[in-house]
């Protein structure tokens, strides 16, 4: 596989300084000349010692004399040898097999299918229909299935920036592909959530499985529903779910059904955040836990508040419990035993676990040590921590 960057600036200016600004592990520049109207190549000559792509998304196809040029699907080809052969679709999935045979009949040197999968099973077609020499992916949230695990199918070129919606940056990009020598997996695994699009959990554990040398991928399975994600689980197409929310909950219902082994964690955190298929049968865990308790080592506390609710304020308050701390939960709205929210800033304690989502906002006390689970709070901290059992769990799906 290739990994490409993709520039998109509003000034020619600004599109040269993004490139001289790229750090070195990369493969290809890809060039959108249309964000700024631009049709001029020439001053991008000599830039780079990686290859470029021109595209004119929208218009006619640039002329140049150097590079590669993207030309969307349908508007004449002056030169193939250089020609990126493109096709969107950004309203749905169009019949693969025909399209596939129409493109690369026209001989370019390279073929690009980008189309936007509503359902699971629609990416699962989509990967089906990789074939070496082309790149296909899915578009948007819903496709970010197909479109992080494409390059483990043997797509060839994967497109990092921030561009379009669900596109993942190339500092996400790198963690997940590392050499581009990747095997292709005998098992697939996936952060389950409704949206899960921003997760890191990829950059994660793709790298923990080539540490250990498993021919294992994840990616992001955000869909609707939990239960679209459970029968690919439950199928054996899927190996291994990280689950967050909405569907912690469902997964612990799921577990149930099935006859897995619900460990303690999940048993106590009443929510199952791990579920795993091993040769001994389905393990259902809950790895927040370990994560909380992992943190909590770093921290020293008598009293804590829990805000939130939901599966993971449960995963902290066990956590906390078994440390013998004091536990206080606090939520926006009603629960059984939970203080409302507007009283938290009066919390006279040690620590404060927040759960909520990421873009809510706290008036919390002065002084008091916080963990947060949302990304823009801090959350990271506790994503690296319970992917530390997680990623213990689902290497039993090799053994």
């Amino acid at each position: 596989m290739k990994l490409v960057v993709t520039i998109y600036e509003p000034t020619m200016e600004k599109a040269i300084h993004a490139i001289h600004a790229l750090r070195a592990d990369h493969d290809m520049i890809e060039v959108r000349l249309d964000a700024f109207g631009g049709r001029d190549v020439d001053p991008f000559l000599g830039l780079t010692s990686r290859p470029i792509i021109f595209t004119n998304r929208g218009g006619e196809p640039v002329e140049s004399d150097f590079g590669l040029i993207d030309v969307e699907y349908g508007r004449k080809v002056k030169h193939p040898e250089r020609t990126v052969l493109s096709f969107h679709d950004f309203e749905g999935m169009p019949d693969l097999e025909p399209l596939v045979a129409a493109m690369t009949a026209l001989g370019c040197a390279h073929t690009k299918i980008a189309v936007s999968p509503r359902t699971l099973a629609e990416n699962e077609s989509l990967l089906a229909a990789i074939k070496p020499g082309l790149t296909i992916f899915g578009m948007g949230e819903r496709g970010l299935y197909s479109r992080i695990l494409a390059p483990f199918f043997g797509s060839e070129f994967f497109f990092a920036g921030s561009v379009a919606p669900a596109q993942l940056s190339l500092e996400r990009a790198l963690p997940i592909y590392g050499d581009r020598k990747l095997p292709r997996p005998d098992k697939i695994f996936a952060i389950a959530g409704n949206p899960a699009g921003q997760s890191l959990s990829p950059s994660i554990h793709n790298p923990l499985f080539r540490k250990h040398g498993v021919p294992g991928a994840y990616t992001i399975a955000s869909f609707e529903t939990f239960d679209e994600i459970a029968t690919a689980f439950e199928a054996a197409r899927i190996a291994g779910l990280s689950v967050t929310a909405p569907f912690k909950d469902q997964a612990l219902a799921f577990a149930k059904r099935i006859g897995a082994d619900v460990q303690r964690n999940a048993s106590d955190a009443n929510a199952v955040n791990t579920l795993v298929r091993t040769k001994k049968g389905v393990i259902a865990d809950n790895t927040d836990v370990d994560g909380f308790e992992i943190l909590l080592k770093k921290v020293h506390c008598r009293r804590a508040a829990v805000v939130g609710a939901g599966g993971t304020a449960r995963a902290a308050a066990v956590a906390l419990r078994r440390a013998g701390k004091e536990v206080r939960i606090y939520n926006r709205s009603p629960k059984l035993g939970a203080e409302p929210l507007e009283a938290l800033p009066a919390f006279n304690g040690d620590l404060i676990i927040d759960t909520l989502p990421s873009g809510v906002r706290l008036s919390l006390p002065a002084g008091v040590t916080t963990i947060a689970a949302a990304y823009d709070r801090g959350g990271v901290e506790l994503l690296e921590a319970q992917a530390i059992r997680q990623n213990e769990l689902f290497l039993e799906a090799f053994r």
